[in-house]
């Protein structure tokens, strides 16, 4: 069985170039009354994270996402992510 069917987390995207890539699901959070995703880049061998991948949900029935690049977006939500998983994560400043 791959790490794919044992972990429902996991989600494989396709980038604009046609690269496939593997994300682990942490939360979707709700802002401003749109949706978002946050992602980790999944790497089997790594223990330790360094960064996270939020994108809005522009369309939950084609499964349209899109990478956020608002810094200020990007900094509510994630301050949201935090704020709700603060005992499930262990999050540096």
């Amino acid at each position: 069985m791959s790490e794919m069917q044992e972990n429902p987390y996991l989600i494989e995207l396709t980038d604009e170039d046609g690269e496939t890539v593997t994300f682990e699901h942490l939360d979707t959070v709700q802002y401003k009354g749109k949706d978002y995703v946050v992602f980790i880049p999944y790497n089997e061998d790594e223990e330790e994270v360094d960064e996270v991948v939020i994108f809005q949900i522009l369309d939950q029935e084609e499964d349209c996402l899109e990478q956020v690049e608002d810094p200020a977006v990007l900094s509510a939500v994630y301050d949201l992510f935090r704020e709700r998983n603060a005992d499930m994560f262990d999050f540096e400043d």
